[in-house]
């Protein structure tokens, strides 16, 4: 009975999940007023996906919002905040996303996500267009 009450969307399962992406966002100083229901339930979806059936999503969703605040904040904002390591380190695996030639993997999907809806700092948005991403 659970999981008819999870596909409507009034379990406990979905709800955790987003509460975690939600922790995580602002663990990455994104405000919440960046991430729509839509896009939230979207990074969800994507992240149950990758997990699996049974899997639990929550690891998946917070790389996912490190990725976000990546994009949102910029280089030089996540290096201020975080230092230069961490930077890097993100900037690493954007840079992966766009080295590649697949253009629906869940990173790739996250990076459109956000360009999409206007959220990109302008380094983000320098770097990278629509028409590049997919």
């Amino acid at each position: 009975m659970a999981g008819f009450f999870d596909f409507f969307g009034f379990g406990s399962r979905r709800r955790t999940a987003l509460q975690v992406l939600d922790q995580a966002l602002d663990d990455n100083e994104v405000n919440r007023a960046y991430m729509d229901d839509g896009m939230r339930f979207a990074i969800y979806k994507w992240a149950e996906g990758l997990a699996g059936p049974g899997g639990a999503p929550d690891p998946i969703l917070k790389d996912a919002a490190a990725l976000i605040s990546f994009c949102v904040l910029g280089k030089p904002e996540t290096a201020a905040l975080w230092g230069d390591a961490v930077a890097a380190e993100r900037e690493a695996r954007f840079e992966a996303v766009l080295a590649q030639d697949e253009d629906d993997s869940f990173d790739a999907r996250i990076i459109k996500l956000v360009l999409t809806k206007g959220n990109a700092a302008p380094d983000i948005r320098a770097r990278v267009s629509l028409e590049d991403a997919g």
